[in-house]
């Protein structure tokens, strides 16, 4: 059953995509850190407050799965911030995320990109998971 955009069993599941990459466990295999995903709120979109969720990596796995908490927006050393239109767009394949924060179509608002720099494809691969995540959208994504 697909699980509602961004919310607690969307991040399990997420989590669970992330486990099953093969391509991520490559790429993240040096890479430890916590990353946060946010959704600012669009009521055209259907989605009426922001969304956040937070993964915990670790060597090319994922250790944690989950909504974000205030606390990890604290904490975690990345947090990558779009309007919901924009993550339309990412999670639906027409639009590059890296080439997305270069631009300022998404925020990088914690850590930098000098820092994710060496982690970029792995990164990518993290969006990739998302992408195939069995998603309910908001009845304003149709």
């Amino acid at each position: 059953m697909p699980a509602g955009l961004f919310s607690d069993a969307w991040a399990a599941a997420w989590a669970a995509e992330i486990n099953a990459s093969a391509a991520y466990r490559a790429a993240g295999a040096r890479w430890e850190s916590a990353f946060v995903l946010v959704m600012e709120a669009d009521p055209i979109l259907g989605v009426p407050a922001q969304r956040s969720v937070y993964v915990d990596l670790a060597q090319g796995e994922c250790r944690a799965g989950r909504s974000a908490a205030a606390d990890d927006l604290e904490r975690a050393a990345y947090v990558l911030r779009a309007p919901a239109a924009v993550w339309k767009q990412v999670l639906g394949g027409d639009l590059e995320p890296v080439g997305a924060v270069l631009i300022g179509l998404m925020e990088l608002s914690r850590g930098s990109l000098i820092s994710l720099a060496p982690h970029v494809p792995a990164a990518k691969e993290l969006l990739s998971a998302a992408a195939r995540v069995e998603t309910a959208f908001p009845e304003g994504w149709a």
